[in-house]
């Protein structure tokens, strides 16, 4: 049930990074309702929460708690970005000079792919465990030389692909705070952009595991 909610939480960003081809009412929609899988993310999650008292702090233990404090500010940001920016769902609620603020729409759409980068750090912070419960659920016990190159010959692949798409989206810009107008990657289609965020996420998602091998990275 865990990682489902994990898989679900990752399409529904995906998903909502795709807005410049879904409609405004349905990029809106699927962002209020993100908040309930993030929601219940928490709860499944308290135990991490009320360990943060506990125990000896080392560097791995810190790197882990401000990825988690940035992952839930850019959640936070976005969410409230987007809803004092809303031309559908909060209209007749937030003032028309507020929700037309520019400044707003670029905050918004700047902590929502900080959003995306951090989903992916921590997204690979935790695939030691998803790939440890992933192999004992197909029944694999043993890892050969063979199986591990080709994984990590995949791994690069997958990798060089994130970083092209990252380029090809701008994204160092976005990260900035710069008005993207164009970016390349907004001529593929829809499914096509969407793959370029999924390869984003993986990227990150890899460097995100590559620091969960830090010494001491997964105590608590």
């Amino acid at each position: 049930m865990r990682y489902l909610l994990d898989v679900l939480l990752v399409m529904m960003l995906i998903f909502e990074m795709t807005f410049f081809y879904l409609p405004p009412v349905l990029h809106e929609a699927v962002g209020v309702a993100l908040l309930l899988p993030i929601l219940w993310h928490l709860v499944l999650n308290r135990r991490y929460v009320s360990s943060l008292g506990r125990g000896r702090w080392n560097g791995p233990r810190g790197v882990r708690f401000a990825l988690n404090v940035l992952l839930a500010s850019a959640c936070l940001v976005t969410v409230i970005s987007g809803c004092l920016t809303s031309s559908v769902l909060f209209a007749d609620i937030v003032p028309f000079s507020l929700r037309s603020n520019p400044s707003l729409y670029q905050l918004h759409a700047t902590a929502a792919h900080y959003f995306l980068v951090l989903a992916g750090l921590h997204l690979g912070w935790h695939l030691p465990a998803w790939w440890q419960r992933w192999l004992h659920a197909a029944g694999i016990t043993a890892r050969p030389l063979p199986a591990r190159m080709l994984l990590l010959g995949l791994g690069g692949l997958l990798g060089a692909g994130g970083i092209y798409a990252a380029q090809q989206d701008l994204l160092i810009e976005r990260l900035q705070g710069a008005h993207v107008f164009m970016a390349p990657a907004l001529s593929y289609s829809g499914a096509g952009y969407a793959l370029a965020q999924v390869g984003i996420i993986i990227v990150f998602a890899e460097i995100g595991w590559l620091l969960s091998l830090w010494k001491g990275a997964r105590l608590k």
